[in-house]
């Protein structure tokens, strides 16, 4: 038997890289799942639209879900009164192509990104902006429930495009689903960390996190922007680019 390892319970809460750690290093995501995770760009890249398709073609299916649609998004606000009606919604609507927009940029970033703490806090911002939480100013509420539904969802497409690939042998096709079903969850437990209350925090811990939180979406929205300006050089809309972080 291994010696326990100590985790300081509050610093799950309050510190972001620490709590990744933790539950990075509890399901066994490490160095190799995110390098799979890269090395399965060239095929999921071209499964891109098909997954992102149908995602929104799930959501459309229920119009609870549907009906976030009808809101102002984050980066994103609704100018046409028929908009704001759930029946005006359809595919075509400019929400739904600045979401979809959203989710295919995230797909991308997975696959590109490097591990480091910019992109932890990327993945824990697009958690956050979901949220009615006092730490973000944007109106976006989407309720846990929908949340996990949702990436069960998304694990399901993802990973059964990725089982269908002949791009691998069998051994590493699943080690690049295993890795993928790794990351899924601790996509999720970065929505759930906003959702669920584990812990109450002190004001001292709150009034920490708060000032930690602006500086990530600063540093985050900074990224995107320079992002924004470089895709704009080919063509790419500055706003689609700023808006998407998020389902």
């Amino acid at each position: 038997m291994s010696e326990m390892q100590h985790i300081d319970h509050d610093r799950l809460y309050t510190d972001l890289q620490y709590r990744f750690d933790y539950v990075s290093g509890f399901i066994g995501f490490t160095k190799k799942d995110q390098d799979l995770i890269k090395q399965s760009g060239s095929v999921v890249a071209g499964l891109v639209p098909t997954i992102v398709d149908a995602v929104y073609d799930k959501l459309a299916k229920y119009d609870i879900t549907w009906g976030h649609f009808a809101q102002d998004q984050d980066g994103l606000q609704i100018k046409d009164s028929k908009s704001r009606d759930v029946a005006q919604v359809t595919m075509g609507s400019e929400v739904i192509t600045f979401r979809k927009t959203m989710l295919t940029k995230y797909l991308k970033k997975l696959v590109t990104a490097e591990w480091n703490l910019s992109y932890l806090k990327y993945l824990d911002w697009v958690g956050h902006i979901h949220t009615t939480t006092p730490l973000k100013k944007s109106t976006i509420n989407v309720e846990y429930i929908h949340c996990n539904a949702l990436f069960g969802y998304v694990a399901a497409v993802v990973v059964g495009a990725l089982q269908k690939s002949t791009e691998w042998d069998d051994e590493t096709r699943d080690d690049i689903v295993n890795a993928y079903n790794k990351f899924f969850w601790l996509q999720n437990d970065l929505f759930a960390r906003y959702y669920v209350k584990d812990r109450v925090l002190t004001d001292k811990e709150k009034a920490a996190v708060a000032a930690e939180k602006e500086h990530e979406v600063n540093e985050v929205r900074r990224e995107l922007r320079s992002e924004s300006l470089l895709n704009a050089a080919v063509g790419v809309g500055a706003g689609a680019v700023l808006g998407a972080v998020a389902f």
